[in-house]
């Protein structure tokens, strides 16, 4: 479809497009392939990288019931009403009328049936609830085929003794649906089923005996046995049938469900309950089974551990039986139906556990979804038995849920155990409940509500219809509890983990653990399971020494596990998955309360029945046990017998080769069910016996391949499956395990590795063994509760088995094998290469050809950049040619630097593997494409907050975009006003994009106002499904500012939840930025994970404007390393799989879409335009372009060029300039349009999703990459929905022309235009949402972020208000609501006034019921809210300034709150100011319960009692009875002084100490103001005191203390620091800071001799630094990420410079000489004679002196030599092999070291007398003594090589003999033939080559001291030296070098400058 599309002139697309719902019929839809399995076909078929079991669903549900169970049908005609005001919270398809899909469950209406049936089908029906009745959808239009089912039907109803009477064609109206809906519309028939032993044959009843509950049975076993037989593929669909309830639903929008059904608008239909949902789903397709109510429930929310729920429920099929199935339990198999949604597999356990009859509707729903009872120590102990005995049976189905159920007798909702869904109820004093995600659904006469509640989390709300009464969830839970003596059962049945040791070891077994002598540098088991040193410092170390996982920053630039070249363990293919948009995170650390890593192991019991021995499992506190701890379970018969356990020994003979990779895995499996047929109760996988000769298999390959083994068996119930394995070390590692069945791992290997840390005192502190160990735990169990929250699921229970995980890389074989059901889109490793690794890993650990090596584990280079290891798009070459572009104007040196990045992508990126098919393309003239000046303005910057970045480079980047036309993006930190200003030059400092994150930090209505685009931070690349944290040190004046919050106090983001719980959740923060600023479009920010096209298409239908999907591989200032490193999908993934997803389902017309992570050339461009961008963001690339060296600091506040950080100092150091980005922008353009001309594309659109024009690049294939699979990437979305737009052609209608909020601007004109007061009065429902938004936006447009005076604007509403009443109110406007609201009220609230309260003629007590909803004032900037009754939960979560007062809270009020004050006049709920860091609560705990409600971390509780604080308290509660006349403000007033004591004041720590700060500040300066100005008198006073005793009486004078004003000091050491003696030194060396050393310390070179003494003699120029100097030099060492020191320009040699640097620093001389040996035969020569290209190239050298690194790596090797360490280490085993190398220099001799070192035999040949080449001849004395290379070569015969001196090949040496003799000859002769000047006189006398000169004058000094006279004297004589290398600067003579060079290419000087200087002065 071809629009044209103009821009306008702010790169905005104009407002002339279409609006969404008036595109084109013409949009492909009967063209889409279809799923077969689906119903009636309806769903698309996965195809490319679109998958459909994917699909997700949200909604809106509510119910109205008589509580006395009387029947009319009045409650069936009001729930219409209910029904139809959740419209906003459903969605709609690409056409209007096509709604998502809507439902009503009733009970079944007797007399409405009783006649219809009569008249239809002929029968008399028996009495109510003797027969049964339900809706069954068939295919349209095949009338033989609906016969066929229908005779089906009733042949299995016969079988089971039941009989159909007849069925019932439904009457419908077919011509409201929408083009989708009606393309698949059923056939709806009803059948009546009865019981043949009770009605018998004829047409009237015969009433026979009757059962009921065997009649609901046989009817489940009918709905199962015909939907297994008939299938849904086949159109046939079961929505009930039951004697009790019916369910009328379809693919419908609310208000057509009545309009559609004619049944539910007869009078005659009556029912006592009805129940309403209304769907929104991720797609567009219609699929009438997925529409809810369900056959027992209808569900708001998500189920996040789905795939764990579905894998246990199949195991369980082996354990279950019942009683009351009996054999037809085979018939109900797979309980679980394939082809439903989450809500439905849900409805089909709750539905199992129902119809058997053990548990009643509540209490299988309390199983199913339990309370947060672990931890909570308010809970009554039966009840936590209760839950006890049920986690024994069944783990929760966990994620944000609202579930409303019915069996006709119960009527009631249940929410999950963290509240993240609404729920509101009214009780009316006619006995009739509402309750439905929104209050005011329904209209109810104020003066009839006798209760308004809301449903608390992991709360019950039940309506017994039988006995006519609310069953309170107290009571309902008591009497649960109290069926079974339930904690009598858990204390008798359940083992413990620390009984089982004790018991184990008093059967004198030793269980103790075994630890060799070998240290960590040597111990071949950690080669062999791929230990490095990275690992263990960068990961390791941190976790065992602080308990918490290690932060890193900048992303993960280095290759995918799939495309490495060194070997990969197995998990590292795995990616994490998190929650986004449609289900919510949680916050492990603020809300733990609601987490649990406990679970129980070991055979489960029978789900059917109730019984104690359902609780004899064992109780793991966390999946993590000790090595004595396994132990015990390996002996575990010995401590219970009833409980034998089984070691499965899961390595393999090396010499079966990669083919016993595949036969270990099959041996392991069937011992695994040989196990379990023999009664072993415990399975043990382990790797112990991994060894010289016996090759691990990986643990992960191992425990999947079993754990799926025994699902597909179902076995796997019957047995604990536990991984003792020396591979898994890491967090992600055990998450892994744990994810694919591991009930418990032990990391042998770690945990000795631990011991071996504390034998070897590698941790300073003195912390014990146990110590240590306990650390590492708690840093694992802290890992994996942050892994687990990522996805929104709070018990380890529910993660075990989930498999929330995403592979990437490896090839189906694998997967179907050992990982089933999990996706992996791109194929990739076979089991023969992940043999090959194993292998490759082994070799490293027991090598098979002996090899003498430094011992020490290798650099993998996987985090930090490093010369040789893994590759990294972010390389020295890259970093330095980029800035050498920018800064220079240098086209070659961005070309340099594209040819090097598009060179790196090939080993990193997906994309590498990616090219173009210019063969498919006719270039254009570059001339005819798209100008660059319109292509920088689809550029922008990365969302980079002012507080990761410094005020420098933020403000440098928005001015550069500004110019360019592009955006530059504010990030979470807000922006000032300020910066909207145009500076006199024309520029501005204003970013474009506006983000709004979690944290909401400055998001006020003037913020809003001021944007382009409105970004909603959803997650984040670098770690999605977290929030952050800025530290205290980096919130500076300024940014405490910027923020509203406090300097010097933390700040965390919450992970992305509160108001995007869901995708309605989504929808309503889209509607309400799009009020907050009409002109700005709205984007929503993802993360590319399996599944996010799926997101997004819902995203677009929940009308967000534009669509940015993030890689994995973005920035970010800090994260955990585990998030950086196995979180998220490249881009390439998710932009193709959103762009195929959009048009498959014909959305990508409406959204814009951007990608952004790690994109570097014009070429990534391309690439990701091809795939369906047509916007690209870039963080890194400018960052660098500016300054950045990826130093990988951001998160120490050290960055070094003033980029990442607030340091003053340091901020000084920045240089970034805006052209700098600029001229960057513009060679990206310019490389793109190359591209673009080459493809022949002119314009952008027309390249937008043309994956056609890709292809994979075969010849880059290696083996690791030869089975990687991107069709499914390249598969041209164009093709999945021929004639639907494939880039954005039309707009969102977010209909704000029929808001309320119209109305208000209209009548606010005097306010607007005058400043004149207003007064403004009308009546609101819950459809009128975000009241106020539109109107604050005027008002900041107009009076920006001061607002208009307060109350010039008053709003006077009546009602229930709609969602985000008043968000982000500006100053000068009150809205005053008389009545109630829903959620978000006074959402980012920005100076207005709020005030609620109920209605004037409510009966009920205000201070006892909800009148506010969830997350009220969520992110309030400033302004009052004064609310008269109790608000629900997450109330003032993050508040940064509001005042509010408040009757009551619920859970986890005050969250995250940093400013304002908050009163609360009554009780709050749990978790009251977790992660509060400012403002102050104060709450009136009358019953003395709140301090067990509070979470202490970061608060203390104490009295008011500052006269201020109590004045300014008690204005507030007047304000609040002033404005809302509350009762209890009234009776606390009146009371004040008596309950002023019971005001507990709830005050952060860190608040506190910066406001006693402040306070002594303030003191400080009045005392320097106020000092009293008296004439001194001129004497002493001569008067005595008037008795002698009176001195001592009288107060002591003391002089007052000098006022200490701290001034601002370089960090410079000063003079005495120079002169302290040795022992301070060493104390002082203890403290040493090795963070900030670059700045403390100066740099120390090595003392020369005096030049004037040093020239008078041959020893060696200068003396080495002693030991603590050395310490101070590497302690300025920053260890890079990026470390330019060991690059192109630096070590030639690629010595790990930091590594060593490091370990001096430590003290671990030895090792750090094992590290340098690494790299460096010779390190005492390259250490005296390197001029030092390292120095150079150092980062340092940027801004200060350079690192001393040619001192450090000296003093490594001679410390080795004087401690003995270089001794002769002759290789064990000899090959036999002969080699002969000729000459002995420097390359000679290292050649003969490794070939000797590898166990050849040696012999080096030199022509000269002395061996050494031109180490002894080349090099002068002074800069090499020759006793060094005489000391090495005797360390060389000693090791084994013969050297044969004299010996000139060629002249007295044969060289034909030579050969023949050797198996092979090395020539090592260098190139010592010199250059010669051919000139005139060339041939005098005195005319010498250097060498010459150089050789025969040491052979004279080494022979004789020089007195043999066989050397050429120049004394006396004038010299000139042609020539300044290093070997004229040994000849003495000045070279003058220019400094013209930019870092990292400095040259280089050295000693012969400063002798020439010292005998001839500065000179020429």
């Amino acid at each position: 479809m071809a629009i044209s599309i103009t821009e306008s002139s702010n790169g905005q697309y104009q407002n002339h497009l279409p609006f969404a719902e008036e595109s084109s019929a013409n949009n492909g839809f009967h063209d889409v392939e279809r799923d077969p399995t689906s119903w009636n076909h309806s769903l698309p078929a996965s195809q490319g990288l679109y998958l459909s079991e994917y699909e997700k669903d949200a909604c809106g549900v509510g119910f109205i019931c008589h509580i006395k169970g009387e029947r009319n049908h009045k409650i069936v005609s009001d729930a219409r009403q209910l029904l139809c005001a959740m419209t906003h919270r459903g969605a709609v398809g690409a056409d209007s009328r096509d709604g998502d899909g809507a439902g009503v469950m009733t009970s079944i209406p007797h007399l409405f049936f009783q006649r219809e049936a009569e008249r239809d089908i002929g029968c008399i029906l028996p009495g109510v609830g003797e027969y049964a009745v339900g809706n069954v959808f068939f295919k349209k239009g095949d009338p033989a085929l609906l016969q066929n089912f229908q005779t089906t039907f009733s042949n299995i109803a016969n079988s089971q003794g039941l009989r159909v009477l007849g069925w019932r064609k439904v009457p419908t109206d077919g011509s409201i649906l929408g083009p989708a809906a009606s393309s698949n519309e059923p056939e709806i028939f009803q059948p009546f089923v009865v019981l043949r032993s009770h009605y018998g044959d004829s047409t009237t009843p015969q009433n026979g005996p009757f059962d009921a509950k065997h009649f609901e049975r046989q009817l489940y076993v009918l709905r199962k046995h015909a939907t297994h037989t008939i299938t849904l593929s086949k159109g046939f669909y079961v929505c009930s049938l039951s004697s009790k309830n019916i369910v009328y639903k379809g693919q419908l929008s609310p208000p057509q469900v009545y309009n559609y059904y004619h049944d539910l608008n007869h009078v005659l239909y009556c029912s006592h309950f009805t129940l309403v949902h209304s769907r929104f789903s991720t797609n567009t397709f219609p699929s009438w089974d997925r529409a809810q109510p369900l056959r027992w429930a209808a569900h708001n929310g998500e189920i996040n551990t789905l795939r764990g729920n579905k894998n246990w429920m199949r195991a369980r099929e082996g354990v279950l039986s019942s009683t009351n199935f009996g054999d037809q339990l085979d018939l109900l198999y797979p309980i679980i139906e394939t082809g439903g949604s989450d809500s439905a597999a849900f409805d089909n356990v709750l539905e199992l556990l129902v119809v058997n009859g053990v548990v009643t509707l509540p209490e299988a729903v309390m199983m199913l979804i339990p309370e947060a009872w672990q931890g909570n120590e308010h809970m009554e102990p039966e009840k936590k038995a209760f839950y006890n005995w049920s986690a024994c049976l069944q783990e929760p189905w966990d994620g944000p849920a609202l579930f409303t159920f019915s069996d006709g007798r119960y009527c009631g909702a249940n929410l999950d155990r963290n509240g993240l869904r609404p729920c509101r109820f009214v009780v009316t004093s006619e006995d009739i409940m509402v309750c439905a995600s929104e209050v005011g659904a329904v209209f109810i006469p104020p003066e009839k509500v006798v209760q308004k509640g809301r449903l608390k989390p992991g709360r019950m709300l039940l309506v017994d219809t039988l006995e006519g009464r609310v069953v309170d969830d107290k009571e309902l839970k008591r009497t649960t509890a109290a069926k079974q003596n339930f904690a009598s059962w858990v204390e008798a049945h359940v083992l413990h983990v620390p009984n089982i040791v004790k018991r184990v070891k008093r059967s004198n077994i030793s269980i103790e653990p075994v630890i060799d002598d070998t240290t960590l540098s040597m111990d071949s088991k950690l080669l062999a399971f791929g230990y490095t040193v990275e690992q263990l410092n960068l990961l390791m170390l941190p976790m065992v020494e602080n308990g918490k996982e290690a932060l890193g920053s900048m992303g993960n630039d280095a290759p995918l596990a799939a495309m490495a070249t060194q070997p990969r363990l197995m998990y590292e293919y795995f990616r994490q998955l998190f929650a986004q948009v449609t289900n919510p995170p949680i916050d492990p650390i603020r809300e733990s309360i609601v987490m649990s890593l406990e679970t129980y192991v070991g055979p489960e019991g029978n789900l059917l029945e109730m019984k104690p021995e359902q609780c004899h499992r064992i109780l793991l506190p966390s999946p993590i046990l000790t090595i004595e701890e396994m132990n015990a379970m390996k002996n575990l018969k010995h401590a219970y017998p009833a409980w034998p356990s089984v070691t499965i020994d899961i390595t393999f003979p090396k010499e079966e080769g990669l083919p016993g990779y595949q036969l270990a895995l099959q041996r392991v499996c069937s011992e695994a069910a040989q196990a379990i047929e023999d009664g072993v109760k415990v399975i043990i996988l382990s790797d112990r016996a991994t060894g010289p000769t016996r090759v691990p298999l990986s643990a992960l390959v191992a425990c999947g391949g079993v754990h799926h083994h025994l699902v597909l068996q179902k076995m796997r119930a019957k047995v604990a499956l536990m991984v003792e394995t020396g591979e898994a070390r890491e967090v992600h590692h055990l998450c892994v395990l744990v994810g694919y069945g591991a009930d418990a791992v032990c990391p042998w290997l770690m945990m000795e590795t631990i011991r071996k840390i504390a034998r070897e005192n590698l941790i300073k502190s003195n912390i014990t063994v146990d110590e240590l160990t306990t650390h590492y735990r708690h840093s694992i169990d802290h890992g994996i509760l942050k892994v687990m929250s990522k996805m929104g699921i709070s018990t380890l229970q529910s993660y075990k088995g989930a498999q929330i995980f995403e592979i990437l890389g490896l090839h189906s074989e694998v997967v179907e094998r050992c990982f089933i059901g999990t996706a992996s889109r791109v194929q990739g490793a076979t089991f023969d290469l992940l043999a090959l690794d194993a292998f490759e890993l082994h070799e490293r650990g027991w090598p098979t050809r002996e090899t003498i090596l430094p011992p020490g584990m290798p650099e993998s280079g996987e985090y930090h950049w490093r010369d040789g290891g893994e590759a990294h798009i972010n390389d020295p070459a890259g970093i330095a040619n980029l800035q050498d572009a920018v800064r220079e104007k240098n086209q070659t040196a961005y070309d340099a630097y594209a040819l090097n990045a598009n060179e790196q992508t090939k080993s990193i990126h997906l994309r590498g593997l990616l090219d173009f098919r210019y063969e498919n393309a006719t270039p254009i003239p570059i001339e005819q494409v798209e100008p660059w000046n319109e292509i920088v303005r689809r550029f922008v910057t990365g969302a980079m907050s002012y507080g990761s970045i410094s005020m420098e480079a933020h403000s440098t980047l928005a001015i550069a975009m500004n110019r360019l036309g592009g955006k530059s993006n504010t990030g979470e930190g807000g922006e000032d006003a300020e910066r909207s200003q145009v500076l006199p030059n024309g520029d501005t400092m204003r970013s474009a994009i506006k983000q709004v994150a979690s944290g909401r930090f400055g998001v006020t209505s003037n913020y809003l106002a001021d944007a382009d685009e409105l970004q909603i931070k959803m997650a984040q690349g670098a770690k999605p499904g977290e929030g952050g944290e800025l530290p205290g040190h980096k919130v500076s004046v300024s940014i405490a500012r910027t923020r509203h919050s406090t300097a010097g106090v933390g700040l965390i983001s919450p992970p992305p939840h509160h108001d995007i719980y869901s995708i309605e959740d989504l929808k309503q923060l889209i509607y309400d930025l799009k009020c907050s600023n009409p002109r700005s479009r709205v984007s929503v920010k993802l993360v590319s994970e399996v599944g996010v096209g799926i997101v997004a298409s819902g995203v677009a239908k929940a009308k967000a404007d534009h669509i940015l999907i993030s890689g994995h591989d973005g920035g970010t200032g800090a994260s955990r390393w585990t998030s950086i490193k196995y979180a998220g999908l490249p881009w390439e993934l998710g932009l193709a799989e959103t762009h195929q997803t959009l048009v498959l389902n014909d959305l990508r017309g409406r959204v814009t879409v951007q990608t952004d992570g790690q994109l570097r050339t014009g070429r990534d461009i391309a690439v990701a335009c091809l795939l369906g961008a047509e916007e690209w963001g870039f963080a890194t690339t400018p960052l660098i372009a500016m300054g950045c060296i990826m130093m990988r600091k951001c998160h120490l506040n050290t960055c070094p060029v003033g980029i990442a950080t607030q340091d003053p100092q340091l901020r000084a150091k920045f240089s970034g300039q805006p052209e700098q980005v600029i001229n960057f922008f513009y060679y990206l353009a310019e490389d793109l349009r190359r591209h673009m001309a080459k493809l022949g594309f002119r314009t952008i659109n027309e390249m937008v999703g043309r994956a056609d024009m890709l292809k994979v690049d075969e010849k880059l294939r290696t083996s690791k990459t030869a089975h990687l699979d991107l069709s499914a990437v390249l598969k041209p979305a164009w093709q999945m929905r021929p004639g639907a737009a494939t880039y954005r052609v039309r707009q969102q209608d977010h209909k704000l022309y029929i808001r309320l909020d119209n109305k208000f601007i209209d009548e606010s004109e005097p306010a607007l235009t005058q400043g004149l007061p207003v007064h403004i009065e009308c009546g609101v429902t819950n459809t009128d949402r975000a009241l106020g938004t539109s109107l604050s936006h005027r008002v900041s447009k107009l009076y920006g972020e001061e607002g208009l005076p307060r109350d010039t604007i008053h709003i006077r509403m009546q009602g229930s208000a709609g969602q985000a009443c008043g968000a982000f109110l500006a100053p000068g406007i009150t809205i005053e609501l008389e009545g109630d609201a829903n959620d978000y009220v006074g959402k980012g609230l920005s100076g207005g006034r709020l005030i609620v309260y109920p209605p004037k003629q409510s009966a009920f007590k205000a201070e006892e019921n909800i009148i506010v909803g969830n997350v009220c004032l969520y992110g309030a900037t400033s302004g009052e809210a004064f609310i008269r009754g109790i608000a629900a939960e997450r109330f003032a979560v993050r508040n940064s300034g509001a005042n509010a007062v408040v009757e009551g809270t619920g859970d986890h009020g005050c969250e995250y709150m940093t400013g304002g004050r908050v009163v609360v006049l009554g009780t709050t709920g749990r978790n009251f100011a977790a992660g509060m860091s400012g403002g102050i609560a104060y709450v009136l705990d009358t019953a003395h319960t709140f301090a067990s409600r509070v979470n202490m971390e970061m608060v203390e509780l104490g009295k008011v009692i500052d006269p201020k604080e109590i004045a300014a308290l008690r204005g507030l509660i007047e304000d609040h009875r002033h404005y809302t006349g509350s009762e209890v403000a009234d009776r606390v007033l009146h009371d004040f002084h008596h309950l002023l004591p019971l005001f507990v004041r709830v005050m952060p720590l860190d608040y506190k100490r910066v406001l006693e700060e402040q306070a002594a500040k303030e003191k400080e300066e009045k005392m320097r103001h106020n000092f009293i100005d008296l004439v001194p008198s001129r004497t002493a006073s001569q008067v005595d005191l008037a008795s002698e005793g009176l001195e001592d009486i009288l107060l002591p004078k003391e002089p007052a203390p000098p006022a200490v004003i701290k001034r601002h000091e370089p960090a410079v050491s000063d003079m005495e620091d120079s002169l302290v003696d040795d022992s301070t030194t060493k104390q002082r060396l203890h403290k040493l800071d090795k963070m900030r050393g670059f700045m403390k310390y100066q740099r120390l070179n090595e003392p020369y001799r005096p030049p004037r003494k040093r020239t008078k003699d041959w020893k060696e120029i200068s003396t080495r630094l002693s030991e603590s100097e050395l310490q101070y030099q590497s302690a300025r060492c920053m260890d890079c990420g990026v470390p330019f020191c060991q690059s192109d320009t630096g070590c030639p040699i690629s010595n790990i410079i930091p590594k060593w640097n490091d370990l001096v620093f430590k003290g671990q001389w030895r090792d750090a000489l094992n590290r340098l040996l690494l790299t460096n035969n010779f390190p005492e020569f390259t250490g005296r004679v390197c001029p030092a290209p390292c120095e150079g190239a150092c980062v340092l050298g940027i801004n200060e002196q350079p690192v001393g690194i040619k001192s450090i790596e000296r003093a490594i090797i001679d410390k080795a030599y004087e401690m003995g360490w270089m001794a002769p280490n002759p290789p064990t085993f000899r090959t036999g092999k002969k080699v002969a190398i000729i000459g002995s220099g420097p390359a000679g001799l290292a050649c003969a070291d490794q070939l000797n070192k590898a166990g050849h035999l040696v012999t080096v040949y030199d022509r000269n007398d002395r061996m050494g080449g031109l180490l002894m001849y080349g090099i002068p004395n002074m800069k090499l003594d020759k006793s060094v290379v005489q000391r090495r070569i005797d360390l060389m015969e000693a090791e084994g090589i013969t050297f044969v001196p004299n010996a000139h090949v060629g002249v007295n040496v044969d060289a034909a003999a030579l050969r023949s003799e050797h198996d092979a000859v090395v020539v090592c002769t260098g190139a010592t033939w010199p250059r010669d000047l051919k000139i005139p006189n060339r041939n005098a006398d005195g005319i010498h080559f250097a060498m010459e000169y150089l050789q025969l004058n040491t052979k004279s000094l080494l022979d004789s001291e020089l007195q043999d006279n066989g050397y050429i004297n120049a004394r006396g004589k004038d010299v000139i030296v042609i020539g300044g290398g290093d070997t004229g600067n040994d000849l003495h003579r000045d070279c003058d070098e220019t400094r013209d060079n930019p870092w990292p290419q400095w040259p280089r000087t050295d000693y012969g400058h400063t002798e020439v200087a010292a005998h001839f002065g500065q000179g020429e």
